[in-house]
């Protein structure tokens, strides 16, 4: 009779190791298993670090004239005569107008531009985006004697004023008078007329009047 009793027990025993067993695996394997107030306080820890590394406040609005700019910064002169200093980061967002071939590929000083900021922790401001504003097209004339030429491509030229001015050419491009067009070359004198961008990019000659040859 005693040892009935004493297989009883250990056959109970061992049902309840089993059962307890199976209770920890599963709730091991529950996906949403209540964290240890430990691990809880660690995640929201970490939680709250990540966002204090990230730029917070409202956005700010900067409108002005480049005056400085690197790879980490630039330097607004505002309408008000006061000058502002941005942060620019990989992640700064970078608009050009114009065609992809004569839009400039970088900021540059006199530029007008749009900028979208925020601040970082310390206050600093940092860019999110700089839109460069096109200015109104410029209409240049430049008189002088060819020094290059290469066509289809650029004409060079000595103004009167003494400095060298180089325009590229399109097949937009006029010259006239058009029976004058097989004279241009080098050592011809001319009046280059080329609307330019403010904003930037390489001056684009609308035409080119080729004078007659002085005696």
């Amino acid at each position: 009779m005693k040892i009935y009793r004493v297989l009883l027990f250990l056959l109970v025993t061992f049902a309840l190791l089993f059962a307890s067993t199976q209770a920890f695996a599963s709730s091991a394997n529950m996906p949403n298993a209540k964290k240890t107030p430990g691990a809880q306080a660690t995640a929201k820890a970490t939680e709250k670090a990540d966002k204090n590394n990230q730029p917070h406040g409202k956005h700010e609005h900067f409108k002005g004239t480049v005056t400085a700019v690197d790879s980490a910064s630039l330097t607004l002169t505002l309408r008000d005569g006061s000058s502002v200093t941005i942060g620019l980061s990989s992640a700064t967002q970078m608009k050009f107008p114009g065609p992809k071939d004569s839009a400039p590929t970088g900021i540059q000083n006199g530029m007008t531009v749009n900028v979208q900021a925020i601040r970082d922790q310390s206050n600093n401001l940092l860019a999110l985006r700089v839109m460069v504003i096109p200015g109104k097209p410029n209409k240049i004339h430049r008189v002088g004697t060819v020094t290059a030429y290469t066509a289809g491509s650029s004409i060079t030229i000595q103004a009167k004023d003494g400095n060298t001015y180089t325009f590229a050419l399109s097949g937009d491009t006029k010259i006239l008078p058009e029976e004058r067009a097989g004279e241009l070359a080098v050592g011809s004198f001319v009046t280059i007329i080329a609307p330019r961008d403010v904003a930037g990019g390489a001056a684009v000659a609308k035409g080119i009047v080729v004078h007659p040859i002085k005696p």
